[in-house]
């Protein structure tokens, strides 16, 4: 029977480690990396009916599409979109910037035109932001990324968002 006593005891410290690291795995380590993707830069929310509605009354502001310009680090996108589509969502605007660019500051000329013409200039801000760090997996998980948002507001211009 002492045998028996000495085999089993020594089968469960055998087994001990591995049931240890069963029963705790995760304590004191850092959580598994996600995979969220995503890029460097800078983006302006802004919503098209606010944009159609600022222009004169009875000009053809009420009718067919906005052209907004984004341009920050040198670096600019386009898009257009209805002015008064059923879409009363906001849109996003964004510009893609080196990955590695850093928690700089950088300047940003957000426009808004009519297509109709392509001459009429409803709205045109610039404003210097910085860049944020952001690492969307969670800390020391890659991508390290760095971004800034704004809002535009045809009354208040480009709003920089808190988050």
């Amino acid at each position: 029977m002492r045998r028996d006593s000495k085999r089993r005891r020594l089968l469960f410290l055998v087994a001990l480690p591995g049931l240890l690291a069963t029963g705790c795995t995760g304590i004191g380590e850092e959580r598994p990396c996600t995979k969220i993707g995503g890029e460097s830069g800078v983006a302006v929310g802004w919503e098209p009916a606010d944009f159609a509605d600022s222009g004169k009354e009875g000009s053809d502001t009420d009718s067919g599409s906005l052209v907004a310009r984004l341009c920050a680090q040198e670096v600019c996108e386009s898009g257009t979109v209805a002015k008064n589509s059923d879409d009363s969502a906001p849109h996003l605007t964004s510009v893609a910037l080196d990955r590695d660019i850093g928690e700089v500051t950088v300047q940003v000329r957000f426009t808004v035109t009519s297509r109709d013409d392509g001459k009429r200039v409803i709205f045109d801000e610039r404003t210097d932001v910085e860049l944020r760090k952001s690492q969307p997996n969670g800390k020391g998980c890659d991508p390290t990324l760095f971004q800034a948002r704004l809002t535009a507001d045809p009354e208040r211009g480009l709003i920089a968002d808190s988050s």
